[in-house]
């Protein structure tokens, strides 16, 4: 496209069809070359830039087939358009197949024409300017993940001290009770904040694809052992009883065991937000071939609505619910367990029916040498 005006090269080995072709497209104004063979129209598509190719089918030396053949393997941003007599459905076939996007029948009908090349035209640019947006918003997303790196980094640090101060002045201070509730809110934000930091963060860095899996042999079991540890307090505080049925023949599985830890961690953790007076029960098991391992967390709390089922884990509509106690969260914990799951091969998927909820973690063992 040179200015306004869209390039086309006409291909066809009759003189009269290719002269009469030429003059009608240079008076609706578009500049226009042409190839009286097949040859000469893969030389001229090999160094000039053209929007559209209007090409004959049967051509001497290279024919319009072996034309759209060199666009497509080539990858030439040309719109191949076929001019064509009495095609076979198989000729037809292979032309769509080739990238063909319209055909001109012979007779050619001057009004069909401008048509069918005005249509090819507005295809072009649309392209274009999915292209250069596509482009302008790959820019604008790499400008929003350093944003979010830059600010995250430079947040981590000022609120892990702003909640360890107040942690500090709640267990050390001479205080009102006043003072203490205001200081245990201030304590809950900065956790919360510091919270949402690095869940911004890993979302930042899978995106980014530069997280990598550090695989080693991890024992499952004693892996979610050490998780339900981590939340005995909290379950109890919420009168909640937590349970765990091993059924692991063999409990040893490849895998990241700082990542598996965050995700069964964040499972577990939000079982215990929405379940009060209940029962949270983790089972951990393997598929009959041995191949897989299955972990389940399963919890009597308030369940989830049906329509959010379906995207629970898209990060463009967050899952946001209050806990029994008003807890709150972003909805990226569980953005952020999917994508781990899956750069270890595995599926997460969630179930809720009535009451509770039920989350199932299938991931391949992995070849342990």
């Amino acid at each position: 496209m040179k200015g306004n005006a869209f390039t086309i090269l006409i291909a066809d080995d009759e003189e009269k069809i290719l002269t009469r072709l030429d003059r009608m497209l240079s008076n609706e104004g578009y500049l226009t070359d042409t190839a009286p063979d097949g040859a000469q129209a893969i030389e001229k598509l090999a160094s000039g830039n053209y929007d559209i190719l209007l090409t004959d089918i049967n051509m001497p030396d290279k024919n319009g087939f072996e034309i759209m053949e060199f666009i497509k393997m080539g990858n030439i941003d040309t719109l191949p358009l076929v001019l064509t007599g009495f095609a076979s459905v198989e000729s037809a076939i292979r032309a769509i197949q080739l990238g063909a996007y319209d055909f001109i029948q012979k007779p050619i009908d001057a009004e069909t024409l401008k048509l069918v090349i005005r249509r090819a035209a507005e295809r072009v640019m649309l392209k274009r300017e999915n292209e250069k947006n596509l482009i302008e918003l790959k820019k604008l997303n790499e400008l929003k993940d350093e944003f979010i790196t830059l600010v995250s980094h430079d947040l981590r640090s000022p609120l892990s001290s702003i909640g360890g101060y107040a942690n500090y002045m709640l267990k050390k201070g001479d205080l009102s009770d006043t003072q203490k509730s205001y200081l245990s809110i201030i304590r809950e934000i900065a956790d919360n904040l510091y919270s949402l930091v690095n869940e911004l963060l890993d979302i930042s860095k899978i995106e980014a694809g530069v997280i990598q899996l550090e695989r080693e042999p991890c024992d499952m079991a004693e892996l979610i052992t050490g998780s339900i540890n981590n939340f005995i307090l909290l379950a109890a505080d919420k009168n909640n009883v937590i349970t765990y049925n091993n059924e692991l023949r063999d409990p040893v599985v490849l895998l990241d065991r700082v990542k598996m830890m965050q995700v069964i961690n964040n499972l577990v953790n939000n079982a215990i937000k929405f379940t009060e007076n209940g029962k949270i029960t983790v089972i951990s098991r393997e598929s009959r071939d041995d191949s897989l391992v299955y972990i389940t967390i399963e919890d009597t709390g308030t369940g989830i609505p049906g329509e959010a089922l379906e995207k629970l884990f898209d990060k463009f509509t967050l899952f946001q619910k209050e806990g029994t106690r008003g807890e709150k969260g972003t909805g990226l914990g569980l953005v952020i367990c999917k994508r781990f799951v899956e750069l270890h091969g595995g599926r997460i998927r969630a179930e809720s029916k009535g009451g509770g909820s039920t989350f199932e973690i299938s991931i391949p063992r992995g070849t342990l040498s």
